[in-house]
């Protein structure tokens, strides 16, 4: 159908694909109502119910479940379930399938088989108890259905959703009694469990899914193909403005409705179409609207570039100044819009919130890929533009120089002239650029061509690639020292956002602590010291310990109670109300502040007496910056997103100063202790060979800021990329060449695709180093991420080992390994909290410890479990390997939210083998660092192979040159073959070639031999047939002349009175049949012997003009001619060509009856590579026989005439490798088809 039906076929396929689309769109956007949210809700919870009756009805796996006899399998099937599970035996957890959270039947009182809601800082839940039938009545199952899962905070890895369906508000009331406006949502049985209520205000847009968006963007790119279609057709047979008209109409329409209505739909609900990624202007309001934008401005001048005639001001004469005052025209538009592309590059990394930093291949989204594609294009796009703009220059202006001098100085007064912020060296240095571009396009070995692949194009690709990796590199330049000023700024103030957001649960935890309300109650100094480990060990760990803490403790009348520190309450209060609160309350900032003391923290204790809570002391904690430590680790998912979005994002390593002493640093760059050159001014950028250093200063305060980098890899990276889009556009463009082929081919045995020797060599290149660069990247990535697992699990290994045998040495110090009483007793103790916490720090690892029940003892970081992101209890398939198993190492990836991370597990034995406890020791950098080094790989791999790429279609060329060079011979030589005479080719190598060539040497003394048998045969059977035809049509005439004289002897005899008159029409009618037999044997000798052939390049527009105009004035008949818009020139003998016109238009003119009136249409147009000639008329046609026979000699169905006229035009166009062919109406008239091969360029 799109073959034979083009135009229909595409719009009928686009019109299903929108109908679909439509259809899908009305049909998802209802399931964001109440009513569906709603339906979802309630068919998500019936689905886990029966899931988990499922479990209920295998006997013999609740059987395994209480006695402790579960198999892996068992185990890894529960693990996976969509509810979480938990067994008891008298009140005693003896199962459970999660370690998210824990649930009983107590807290709070559940009855008995009966759901109800659970609510939990961790979502809501429907709760079950069941003491089964088969089980005995101390045993109890305990199972939580998720509604809504919940985090105290959310960033990258952590978001808090509906478990039916991501797209539900957050908002949605749940509860247990029905509220008006609610929908309930019943189990299985059909019981109400819980009411939804929905705030109206707060209704989900429909978020459209991958499905919809690929049927919208298939349908858009079926309507482009169709609409492309329409548009060549009107360009081809009405006019270029036609078809520009038409195009620019139409994209004007739809961007309009894009950008007032959001069509198809509302495209606002995209990210790619939020102004918080993106935005400029009203133009360009986001991302998305930019690549519209940038794609269909693409089309037009891809457009133009294909039907446009931009050469038109060669027709035109212009005096020479108005050729200057055009020149300078066209010089000042291709400024301003060069300027513009480099603005809107600016602008898009500038202005946006997308990194472009592609040296690190896992931070790289697919927003960058985006921005990069975008700016691919509008390079390209550019290209060609700029390449319109200097065909217009080399017709105004002859001399070169001249017009690369008024560049140059229009140049200069456009950037003099300007208001750019842009510095005077990298304008000069990009119109260098620009005027460089221009002088390449004037070299005509550089005239970009059509064929994407050959040598002139890839080098414009590397040159314009090249120029916009120079622009994109140097706007990330900019844009990272501006984001390097701000981090300098936000650093010397030393405000923690992280400590800011940890410090609210300590102090939480301080205010609640019983034993420190008992210490202040009755303080004495042993109980000091307990203190002072207990808040070491739980509230100035993890992150609290990159500061030096003074812990301070007054009663409620400002006594101090055991403190080391001769601070009075009175001063430290005094120091509370200059300092600035924070959002954490009790903690307050000091910008001022001595000795990096930004912090103090004054939390007044409480108890609770007769009902009315009283102030009974007072806690102060004096945080101080450690002198020049890094940083501990501090899990990025315990950061809300709006704190993780101002940490050192960078990977700045930065020091801070003050006095010019160095206060405290990040990282282990070896910072001076004192600096001795300081900054003049407000900071200075200093540049080395790897790194930038940054020196901002603020009072008496500096801070350094070091940047490491590799430009020279980041702007190979930068054009790898973008030389990468360019690759993907390229194949757009034969893609849709082949669509064209496809719908525009004539033939139906006509290939495709044909490809010639270099192109296939060329495509073999390049598809061995693509090919070759998946096939490594993978097994280098697979190699790599196997050594590294392994190297890490040894390292694994080794911190494991160390903390073991730290932990066995303090459990053998305090006498707890011998059994698990006294090591429960002393794992529950302030001492050994302080010791894994000091242990933690010092190997800046996170350790938890677990009771051999796999509850959790002690841990280094509480606020994973403090903010109940995990329950306090080890995760159920690692108890099942370590208890049941008994693995002594175990590694397994456990995830947080989205975070996967590398988590070990070790026993804690005693020398007589009694496990006392699981030590475990959570990786969480694990998948970052082996991503930052998978990232490595990536980028030297891409950048090697776009180079190599690249140089492979260079090194194509001159290898498919070198090859049809040896070809070219061999070529040449068949080329002048002939059935006569031709010279055997010599080839001096014994190769691949050679055997051709004497094959062809073979062939050609056969094929004279056999020519010369052929012609021979063939002349004898010529000269026979035209020897009977010869008589017989010289038997024709004799027959008369010889009755004529029998008739004039017979009157000479008998002495006719009128012999005369009679000898006088005799010798007439004898005249008249021998000039008819002169005629027969004119034509005879006409057909058997062409003519000498004389070639020459003409206009057929012109030749066929002439001939028509030979039956202008024929009354009876109406000759007309169309004429083909452009010159067609021919390299063929002039005179025959006007022989066959001639004798065409004859028949024509002939083959009308008398009561017609004649019309015969002369036509010319274009088929490929040929002319096409068409000669129709409303003749009587052709019928019966004379279809089949009209082309042989001696042929003819009119009274007079030879026959030879049409055989011999089909052995004239035969001859010049022309056709000839014919389509008949019986009664209605017949057309006449020549085609005739173009004339190349290189004849003459």
């Amino acid at each position: 159908m799109f073959k034979r039906y083009p135009y229909k076929g595409w719009l009928l396929l686009a019109l299903l694909l929108w109908g679909l689309a439509i259809a899908r769109y009305y049909q998802a956007r209802r399931s964001v109502t109440p009513a569906s949210m709603a339906a979802a809700v309630q068919r998500d919870l019936q689905q886990k119910e029966d899931a988990f009756a499922l479990l209920l009805n295998n006997d013999g796996l609740v059987a395994r479940i209480f006695e402790g006899t579960l198999e892996g399998y068992d185990v890894d099937r529960l693990v996976g379930q969509p509810y979480s599970l938990y067994a008891y035996r008298n009140d005693t957890i003896i199962f459970w399938n999660t370690n998210k959270l824990l649930a009983d039947c107590d807290r709070p009182p559940a009855p008995i088989g009966e759901e109800g809601l659970y609510y939990t800082e961790r979502g809501k839940f429907v709760k079950v108890c069941l003491q089964l039938d088969s089980t005995k009545p101390e045993q109890k199952l305990v199972v939580l259905f998720p509604i809504v899962t919940t985090y105290p905070f959310e960033n990258t890895y952590l978001h808090s959703s509906f478990e039916a369906a991501p797209y539900i508000p957050l908002n949605t009331v749940v509860s247990p009694r029905r509220i008006p406006g609610s929908y309930p949502v019943v189990n299985s049985n059909g019981k109400s469990v819980f009411h939804l209520q929905f705030n109206p205000d707060t209704l989900p847009e429909w978020p459209p899914g991958i499905a919809i968006i690929g049927l919208i963007l298939t349908g858009l790119l079926i309507t482009i193909f169709w609409f492309q279609l329409i548009t060549t057709y009107y360009t081809r047979n009405k006019s270029f403005w036609h078809g520009f008209l038409l195009l620019v109409v139409v994209l004007g329409v739809f961007r309009l409705l894009t950008y007032q209505f959001g069509l198809p739909f509302n495209l606002d609900v995209l990210p790619l179409f939020r102004p918080q990624l993106y935005a400029s202007s009203t133009m360009l309001s986001s991302l998305g609207q930019l690549l519209l934008n940038a794609l269909l401005f693409l089309w037009i001048v891809i457009f133009i570039v294909r039907h446009a005639r931009y050469d038109i001001l060669k027709d035109i004469n212009f005096s020479s100044g108005m050729k200057f005052l055009l020149s300078i025209v066209v010089i000042v538009a291709f400024f301003l819009y060069s300027f513009g592309y480099i603005n809107i590059v600016s602008s898009l990394i500038t202005d946006s919130n997308i990194s472009f930093d592609v040296s690190h291949f896992y931070t790289i989204s697919t927003y960058t890929i985006t921005g990069l594609f975008i700016v691919a294009v509008i390079t390209v796009t550019s290209f060609m533009v700029g390449y319109l703009f200097s065909v217009q220059l080399r017709i105004l202006i002859a001399n070169n120089w001249l017009k690369y001098l008024l560049m140059a100085a229009m140049g200069v007064i456009m950037i003099w002239a300007s208001d750019t912020v842009t510095p005077l060296l990298v304008s000069y240095l990009l119109l260098l650029g620009l005027v460089i571009f221009i002088i390449l396009l004037d070299i005509p070995q550089l005239q970009p061509v059509s064929d994407l692949y050959s040598p002139q194009m890839i080098f414009w690709c590397a040159f314009i690639f090249a120029f916009s990796t120079g622009i994109l590199q140097y706007f990330n330049y900019v844009k990272e020292r501006d984001a390097r000023l701000a981090f300098a700024e936000k650093a010397l103030q030393q405000r923690d956002d992280v400590t800011e957001f940890t410090f609210r649960a300590v102090s939480d935890n301080i205010v609640d602590d019983p034993v420190l309300k008992s210490f202040i109650l009755h303080p004495d100094k042993n109980g000091r010291k307990e203190i002072d480990e207990r808040f070491d060990a739980l509230y100035l760990g993890g992150h609290m310990n990159k500061y030096q803490s003074r812990l301070l403790i007054f009663d409620d009348k400002g006594r101090s109670l055991y403190n080391n520190d001769t601070l009075s309450y009175n001063t430290l209060v005094a120091q509370v109300r200059t300092g600035e609160p924070t959002l954490t309350r009790h903690l307050y900032y000091r910008e001022n502040a001595q000795e990096g003391r930004y912090y103090l923290a004054q939390i007044p204790i409480t108890q609770a007496d007769t009902g009315r809570a009283e102030v009974i002391g007072f806690v102060f904690i004096d945080m101080a910056v450690k002198e020049a430590t890094g940083e501990t680790v501090y899990p990025e998912l315990l950061q809300p997103g709006t704190v993780v979005g101002s940490r050192n994002e960078e990977g700045y390593s930065y020091a801070v100063y003050v006095n010019n002493r160095l206060l405290t640093q990040t990282t282990d760059y070896n910072f001076p202790t004192y600096l001795s050159d300081t900054v003049t001014g407000e900071y200075r950028f200093t540049e080395y060979s790897g790194s930038s250093e940054l020196q901002y200063r603020q009072g008496d305060k500096t801070v350094f800021v070091i940047r490491y980098h590799r430009l020279w890899l980041e702007s190979i990276t930068l054009f790898s990329y973008l030389f990468g889009m360019q690759m993907v556009l390229s194949l757009i463009s034969v893609f849709y060449r082949i669509y064209l082929l496809f719908v525009l081919r004539s033939g139906k045995q006509e290939k495709l695709v044909n490809f010639t020797l270099r192109r296939r060599i060329h495509i073999s290149f390049l598809g061995i180093v693509f090919i070759s660069f998946i096939i490594i990247g993978l097994i280098t990535i697979l190699f790599f991420t196997f050594q590294y697992k392994q190297n890490s699990r040894r390292k694994q290994q080794l911190v494991m080992q160390l903390v073991e045998r730290a932990t066995l040495q303090y459990l053998k110090e305090n006498k707890a390994d011998n059994g698990n009483n006294e090591y429960n007793r002393l794992a529950a103790s302030t001492a050994f909290r302080y010791f894994i916490t000091s242990l933690s720090n010092a190997q800046k690892i996170d350790i938890n410890i677990y009771h051999a029940s796999g509850v959790l003892n002690v841990t280094s970081q509480e606020d994973i479990y403090d903010r109940n992101l995990f329950a306090r209890i080890i995760p159920p398939d690692a108890y099942y390997e370590l208890n049941e198993h008994g693995n002594q190492f175990l590694i397994q990836d456990e995830y947080i939210g989205k975070l996967s991370y590398v988590s070990c597990y070790k026993p804690i034995r005693n020398k007589d083998g009694l496990t006392l406890g699981y030590i475990n020791v959570p990786f969480f950098s694990s998948g970052k660092e082996l991503n930052f080094q998978i990232s490595s790989i990536l980028v030297g791999l891409i950048n090697l192979y776009a180079f190599v790429f690249l140089f492979s279609g260079v090194l194509t060329v001159f290898i498919t040159r070198w090859i049809t060079k040896s070809l070219s011979i061999v070529i040449k030589s068949f080329s002048r073959f002939s059935l006569s005479k031709n010279e055997p080719v010599s080839w001096p190598y014994d190769d691949e070639i050679g055997l051709l060539v004497n094959e062809y040497n073979k062939m050609v003394k056969k094929a004279e031999e056999n020519a010369r048998l052929l012609a021979q045969s063939e002349r004898e059977g010529a000269w026979r047939e035209m020897a009977q035809q010869v008589a017989h049509e010289i038997k024709n005439p004799l027959t008369p002349m010889k009755l004529n004289i029998q008739y004039l002897q017979q009157a000479l005899s008998n002495n006719y009175p009128n012999v005369n008159e009679l000898a006088k029409k005799v010798s007439e009618s004898l005249i008249e049949q021998i000039n008819n037999l002169s005629y027969i044997a004119s034509e005879f000798s006409d057909f058997a012997k062409m003519p000498e052939a004389r070639p020459e390049k003409f206009d057929l527009n012109e030749l066929l003009q002439r001939t028509v105009d030979l039956y202008k004035n024929q009354s009876e008949v109406t000759v007309s001619f169309k004429p083909f818009a452009e010159k067609l020139y021919v390299y063929t003998d002039k005179s025959q060509l006007l022989r066959v016109f001639n004798n065409l238009l004859e028949n024509a003119v002939q083959a009308i009856p008398a009561e017609r009136e004649g019309m015969v249409e002369v036509s010319l147009s274009k088929e490929g590579d040929d002319a096409l000639i068409a000669f129709t008329d409303n003749g009587t046609g052709i019928e019966g026989e004379a279809v089949g026979r009209i082309f042989q000699p001696y042929f003819t169905t009119k009274t007079s005439g030879t026959g030879l006229g049409l055989a011999m035009t089909k052995k004239i166009i035969e001859f010049w490798k022309g056709t000839i062919r014919f389509e008949t109406q019986p009664g209605k008239g017949t057309t006449f088809y020549i085609t005739v091969p173009l004339a190349n360029s290189d004849e003459v």
